[in-house]
């Protein structure tokens, strides 16, 4: 492989984690504005995690990835209602009165396996690999919420675990999905 294709792919995959980690934490701040918004009406309610978090990875990762899949739009669509589908499930069994085991980290997820499975979509015609981005879309995704989860539950400093999984996920995120596309796209090897 080239030097220059070396740089290229370095120059690709860093713009990919920088967007991941930045729309991570953008959707951090949209979870907290949804949920305020929320809890002005009165409700209670999960789907604003994975709406907020889904749409501010989405936003960010599509100004990167626009460049193969020419729909900016599709890809934060997918992101949104892959991420937020699960956790509308959550609320929907939580109303009817059904216990959602390990709520968090399965929407999470099952929430990963949607994002992968629509955007997927997304790179098929761009990629013969493109099968291969929904289990990095589960694993991305699943890591971080995996660690929040465990921190939770670590006595002591676990609390430490579980925010600092919370603020650098979207490296996580973004450091597995982007191997992937960089592997997807016939730029490099993993």
């Amino acid at each position: 492989m080239s030097t220059e294709i070396k740089e290229a792919d370095g120059r690709l995959f860093t713009r990919w984690v920088r967007a991941t980690a930045v729309g991570w934490l953008l959707g951090f701040g949209l979870v907290i504005v949804l949920a305020l918004a929320w809890d002005m009406v009165g409700g209670g309610a999960q789907f604003m995690v994975g709406v907020g978090m889904g749409a501010g990875v989405g936003y960010m990762q599509s100004r990167v990835v626009r460049l193969w899949v020419g729909s900016a739009r599709g890809w934060s669509l997918a992101s949104i209602i892959g991420m937020g589908a699960p956790f509308v499930l959550w609320d929907i069994s939580a109303a009817v009165g059904i216990e959602f085991p390990m709520g968090l980290p399965l929407s999470v997820l099952v929430g990963g396996l949607f994002v992968g499975i629509l955007q997927r979509r997304l790179l098929r015609p761009h990629s013969d690999r493109a099968t291969w981005w929904v289990p990095a879309c589960i694993v991305g995704w699943g890591l971080p919420a995996g660690a929040i989860a465990l921190g939770d539950h670590l006595p002591g400093p676990g609390n430490l675990f579980s925010v600092g999984a919370m603020f650098f996920g979207g490296v996580i995120l973004g450091a597995v999905t982007g191997k992937t596309l960089l592997w997807m796209l016939h730029r490099s090897e993993l």
